[in-house]
């Protein structure tokens, strides 16, 4: 009797541990990757747009299967949207920044293959634009003979002059170290042994 049960359990031994190899292949057989695993931009706010990314999607098998894309962003688009792929497929990625404020800003891209599903994360850091702190003044030069250089004048009222500065006998002069969210006025005014002349007309500019 126990020569009879023996090969009947080795049967069901041999016949489980089948089974679970043949799920193990289908399960591998839906599985892709998708190459790199996350997206960063980096841009400048009221500038270009950063330049477009790409994603690779790769897989095993060699049966066509239908990708598709999606992302949960309006300022993100990934295209196509829907293709068909065999083992690899390439993704392009945008971002497009109009109307966006500065600060970072996450998104995240989801792609389907078949029935399985994979996320990337997406993060684009917007930054302010440069300050322009300075101002560039240019003047006609005066002829006169006796002339020995010119003074430029900067205040933050119009005609109201609280800072000179001597520049010499050059014809243009860049201003520096002004204030954000002020504006300024400026003139120039030529000088010899003999005193000063009247300001030039008179110009301004407002620092952002």
């Amino acid at each position: 009797m126990e020569h009879t049960h023996r090969p009947t359990g080795w049967f069901w031994l041999v016949l489980a541990v089948t089974v679970f190899i043949g799920l193990g292949q289908a399960a591998e057989g839906l599985a892709f990757t998708v190459s790199p695993t996350a997206l960063t931009f980096n841009a400048v706010r009221d500038g270009t747009n950063p330049p477009d990314q790409t994603l690779s999607v790769s897989r095993s098998r060699t049966s066509q299967a239908t990708l598709t894309t999606s992302d949960n962003a309006s300022w993100l688009t990934v295209s196509p949207s829907t293709t068909s792929m065999t083992t690899k497929a390439t993704l392009t990625v945008a971002v497009n920044i109009s109307g966006l404020a500065a600060g970072t800003y996450n998104a995240t891209i989801t792609i389907k293959v078949g029935k399985a599903t994979k996320t990337v994360p997406v993060t684009m850091t917007l930054s302010s634009p440069p300050s322009a702190t300075t101002a560039t003044l240019a003047w006609t030069a005066v002829t006169d003979p006796s002339l020995s250089g010119y003074n430029v004048k900067v205040g933050t009222a119009s005609g109201v002059y609280s800072r000179t500065i001597t520049v010499g006998n050059v014809t243009s002069y860049t201003v520096d170290s002004l204030t954000n969210g002020t504006t300024y006025y400026f003139s120039v005014t030529a000088y010899n042994s003999a005193g000063e002349s009247p300001p030039s007309n008179e110009v301004s500019k407002s620092i952002y």
